[in-house]
């Protein structure tokens, strides 16, 4: 594999550790700035909603531009961005900052992933995707606990500059490897939006919506969960995401290969029923159980959530580009948009459920989320029945 895939592959670890590791910060932060936890839990909301809208408008407006310069433009600016966040001297700040990296964010990924696949033979453009999205993936393991740990010890400002040092060092990788005169192509938005309007995407891009609404509402908000909730040590909440990370990174995996031997509605059906049973059982962890069983029971919700929520992923991807097979890029271009709504609404929900039921709320409301978004995919199969549901040789990672 070209080298300039593993500064890709970097670039893509510093925003995935950068756009997930705030949920552990939430509470440190807040106190710091003088804010709430669910106040603070907008600068997820925030950033979410940027890249969703941002995402698609700046890839028209660059849609001319070098895509080496673009690249390495983005990912400057996203290491400016962390920075920015690192001395920020008040929320508002901070929440500009937050604005900045998400339009960064949104145009380094989807041209990271376009770029990866023309630097290899067709044959190995799955393998080259693979670098990329694992860069985002080994994030949620390893970047976002080491986030939290290092936020636990009071200091949640040199989260910030990490993050920055490796997009610079990305940036640099880029800058003297990345070949010249990359091949691009231009997606205008009404190509998009005509691909939105094909029978059955509308509803399938809400089922994305609200699979990351549910994940989200609760994901936002596991530090207070874990440490209002069931009292664990701040410094623990690195442990937890760990542990999500981790079986996140396995259930993307187990997800996109049963998808290819089952098929999608099994893998969908299975993975519904293990989100909203692990949802449920956290819930009940801090409502009704107590102690050390509380917490034993609580890892292992979070555990089975890690495998079935991210193993929802390849399936409802793999659905979507079903919908619309010419246009794929596109479709996933637009599942990506409808992913960073619902991570947008989610935030959005867990603040309240947090604000105004406590903890004990937070795997209420997200299964609430996710059983809406089985109600829709149920609903919408009727629209999809033309089209065959058994195994298929395309297996896409969230």
């Amino acid at each position: 594999m070209p080298a300039s895939l593993w500064w890709l592959c970097l670039g893509a670890f510093a925003i995935g550790t950068e756009g997930f590791m705030i949920a552990g910060l939430l509470p440190v932060l807040a106190a710091d700035l003088g804010v709430s936890v669910p106040a603070a839990g907008q600068l997820v909301t925030v950033f979410a909603v940027t890249y969703a809208v941002g995402s698609p408008v700046m890839a028209t407006l660059l849609g001319n531009v070098d895509r080496r310069r673009v690249l390495i433009g983005a990912l400057a600016i996203f290491a400016a961005g962390n920075l920015l966040a690192a001395t920020a001297h008040g929320f508002g700040q901070l929440m500009a900052a937050r604005v900045l990296l998400a339009l960064a964010a949104g145009v380094f990924l989807p041209t990271a992933n376009a770029v990866a696949t023309s630097l290899v033979p067709a044959s190995r453009s799955g393998s080259a995707l693979a670098i990329i999205t694992g860069g985002g993936t080994v994030a949620v393991a390893l970047g976002v606990p080491l986030g939290a740990w290092i936020a636990a010890q009071g200091d949640w400002r040199s989260t910030f500059i990490a993050c920055g040092v490796l997009s610079a060092l990305a940036t640099a990788g880029l800058a003297f490897g990345l070949p010249r005169a990359l091949p691009h192509s231009v997606t205008t938005l009404a190509q998009r939006l005509s691909v939105a309007r094909r029978p059955g995407m509308l509803g399938a891009l809400a089922v994305s919506t609200l699979w990351a609404a549910g994940g989200f509402t609760f994901y936002t908000y596991v530090a207070p969960f874990f440490v209002q909730g069931l009292g664990f040590a701040p410094q623990h909440v690195g442990v937890v995401l760990f542990l999500v990370g981790s079986f996140a990174a396995l259930g993307t995996g187990l997800g996109g290969h049963m998808t290819d031997r089952a098929g999608v509605a099994r893998v969908l059906a299975v993975s519904s029923a293990g989100i909203v049973l692990a949802f449920s059982v956290l819930s009940l962890s801090a409502q009704v159980l107590h102690g050390t069983v509380a917490g034993a029971v609580a890892i292992g919700a979070v555990v089975l959530w890690g495998m079935a929520g991210w193993g929802f992923g390849p399936a409802q991807a793999t659905r979507l580009i079903r919908l619309a097979p010419d246009v794929s890029p596109i479709t996933l271009s637009l599942h990506a948009s409808a992913v960073y709504v619902g991570i947008a609404l989610g935030s959005s929900v867990g603040a309240l459920a947090l604000a105004h039921g406590g903890p004990g709320m937070l795997g209420w409301a997200a299964a609430a989320c996710h059983v809406v978004a089985v109600v829709l995919w149920r609903n919408s199969a009727r629209h999809e029945a033309a089209q065959a549901d058994g195994p298929t040789a395309t297996s896409i990672a969230h």
